[in-house]
């Protein structure tokens, strides 16, 4: 495999850019058409597509902090809190609750 240049390296991130911002917006779509077909015609719920489109975006967002805090780690001058740690701590208290408040609700059914 050959180096790539600079040009090369843009090319090869847009190309990307465009295909993860095309396989997002159809996941977003298919999810979307799938509520409407719920809630429109009783068709049943196939959780998939959002399932994957939230997964993307946490892999996105999640990637992006943890690849800007390490490039200002040495940084002196720019001290700030672990945003990572505190998110996903955040998302995993959140899914806690919103299981906990789903199964008491079943059982209670």
């Amino acid at each position: 495999m050959r180096k790539m240049d600079e040009m090369d390296r843009d090319i090869q991130l847009r190309s990307e850019e465009w295909g993860y911002r095309s396989v997002m917006l159809s996941l977003a779509a298919w999810t979307f058409f799938n509520c409407w077909q719920t809630l429109r015609n009783g068709a049943d719920y196939h959780p998939l597509p959002g399932l994957i489109f939230c997964f993307a975006s946490c892999v996105q967002g999640f990637s992006q902090l943890a690849v800007k805090r390490k490039m200002v780690a040495g940084e002196e001058e720019y001290k700030a809190p672990n945003k990572l740690l505190w998110i996903v701590l955040a998302v995993v208290t959140a899914a806690v609750i919103i299981v906990s408040m789903g199964t008491f609700f079943i059982v209670k059914a």
